[in-house]
């Protein structure tokens, strides 16, 4: 019985965060600025593009309460991204990517599907974010290479604040993972550099 009413309450309390103090202003938040390089002497990408799951395609900042309701999506009331994350982790990565790239014609596409990026509490005290993406590289309409990423990253407290920067830790980790990836897949350069 104690049991049933301490979750009665934990629920209870957690729509909290989903009802700010009338005054209370919205914070905005984005990924900062990318940390590193991107390597060298890949694969030649010419483009990047984002594409996001329909749920994450609003500047909600999302969340789970994975061990009281874990079917149930919601988003913090006094917290936003500055753009749906598609948008903001699209223009975060040609900042990493871009760059680093060779001059002229060639290159392939990296398609990355956006699946996942949400904050799942695995208790009122403990959280991490959920990165999953699917990243293609494609040589015009060819598939060359395909990889599914997910990355998890732990909140540093267990509110939207630690969600802004675990977000920030599994993005850096993804584009680490992605250029990876690249690098892994070098035999592939050849396809990409006629294209």
């Amino acid at each position: 019985m104690m049991r049933r009413w301490l979750l009665v309450l934990l629920i209870s309390l957690s729509g909290c965060l989903n009802h700010p103090r009338p005054d209370a202003p919205i914070a905005r938040h984005d990924f900062g600025d990318p940390a590193g390089r991107w390597p060298a002497g890949g694969i030649a990408i010419r483009q990047v593009k984002v594409e996001a799951a329909p749920w994450l395609d609003a500047s909600a900042q999302l969340y789970r309460l994975q061990y009281a309701t874990p079917l149930r999506r919601e988003s913090f009331a006094a917290s936003r991204w500055v753009a749906p994350p598609g948008e903001l982790l699209e223009r975060w990565l040609e900042r990493v990517i871009l760059p680093a790239q060779p001059g002229g014609v060639g290159g392939c596409r990296l398609v990355i599907m956006l699946d996942e990026l949400e904050q799942r509490f695995t208790s009122p005290t403990a959280s991490e974010v959920v990165l999953a993406v699917r990243a293609n590289l494609l040589q015009g309409k060819r598939l060359v290479t395909s990889k599914a990423i997910e990355i998890a990253r732990p909140a540093s407290t267990p509110d939207s604040a630690g969600g802004v920067r675990a977000t920030r830790a599994a993005v850096q980790a993804l584009a680490e993972a992605l250029a990876a990836w690249v690098e892994e897949s070098r035999q592939l350069a050849s396809a990409c550099a006629s294209s």
